[in-house]
């Protein structure tokens, strides 16, 4: 049945008495689930009935919490028979779907909801579904451009602050994914409040744009101990390797006579703005120096050629 034809639904056994006459309840109360009597003092009750989509909703929800997702989304169903004009029905029923792992169709009920009336509650609920749908892409190595888009949008309806970090670390982790190194990083620092670091970071990044010299990446530090006495000044030679098997532009990066790696000569060693060591192979003459600079994005080192 779609949204459009929920029916007004008819009191059945086992119902709360107090949803109603008008749906054909008796005018006793029904295995007690009410009092629907007055007090000591002939004045009715401080606490209202609730009309009898909102029973069923709350009765929805503890289903929920309980994990019984397919009674309750069996009980919000009926209370939207009952009014399918009340924002919060359709709110319940994006939570239980949410809950249940059925994150995409949640999304539609949430909107729905919020076409009624905007709420905090509502927009926080989508932000969150819209949070766990990325996270499960990028749990599962399954990421597009799109989830982009999703996160951002999570981030421009989250209602306040609260949890804001997680979402912006997990846009760090799509851009990581998308190949956007950079603007990775910058959202890591910034979901762990790293304000300094982006500072550095940016800064970085316009010396790299702005430098007029031959930068280069001395890539493979890792698989050499000597690289871990390099440090900001250290001078090292740079060496063609006309005879390396792997790649004929070959360039050897070594310190005091002790490799610590190679010019950067693939797209994931080479990053915007930093020259290849095929780009640099014919302009090394008369025995060729760089000097390191800083490392960049936690996993480049750059120096410039001398």
């Amino acid at each position: 049945m779609s949204d459009e034809e929920y029916e007004p639904y008819q009191w059945q056994i086992g119902d709360p008495s107090d949803w109603g006459d008008s749906v054909g309840v008796p005018d006793i109360p029904y295995m007690g689930y009410i009092n629907n009597g007055y007090g000591d003092d002939e004045r009715p009750p401080e606490e209202s009935f609730h009309s009898r989509d909102e029973g069923l909703s709350r009765r929805a929800l503890d289903l929920e919490e309980q994990g019984r997702y397919e009674e309750a989304l069996e009980v919000i169903d009926r209370a939207l028979r009952i009014n399918a004009f009340r924002p919060n029905n359709w709110n319940v029923k994006g939570i239980i779907l949410d809950n249940w792992g059925r994150n995409e169709e949640a999304l539609k009920y949430y909107d729905k909801s919020l076409e009624m009336r905007d709420s905090d509650v509502v927009r926080g609920n989508k932000a969150q579904c819209l949070y766990r749908i990325v996270r499960n892409h990028v749990n599962f190595s399954s990421v597009t451009r799109d989830d982009l888009h999703t996160i951002n949008e999570a981030l421009k309806i989250l209602p306040d602050d609260d949890g804001r970090n997680d979402y912006i670390h997990i846009k760090g982790s799509v851009l990581q994914a998308l190949g956007n190194q950079l603007q990775a990083k910058k959202c890591f620092l910034l979901a762990a409040g790293m304000f300094d670091e982006i500072k550095e970071l940016e800064k970085q990044t316009d010396t790299i744009r702005k430098s007029t010299r031959t930068l280069i990446n001395i890539s493979g530090t890792k698989h050499y101990s000597a690289s871990r006495k390099l440090k900001k000044g250290s001078v090292v030679d740079l060496i063609r390797e006309y005879e390396n098997r792997h790649d004929p532009d070959a360039i050897r990066v070594d310190f005091n006579g002790e490799t610590v790696g190679y010019v950067g000569n693939s797209k994931q060693t080479v990053p915007d703005g930093i020259s290849s060591a095929t780009d640099i192979k014919y302009k090394l003459v008369n025995d060729p120096k760089a000097e390191v600079m800083f490392w960049y994005l936690d996993y480049y080192l750059i120096a410039r050629v001398i």
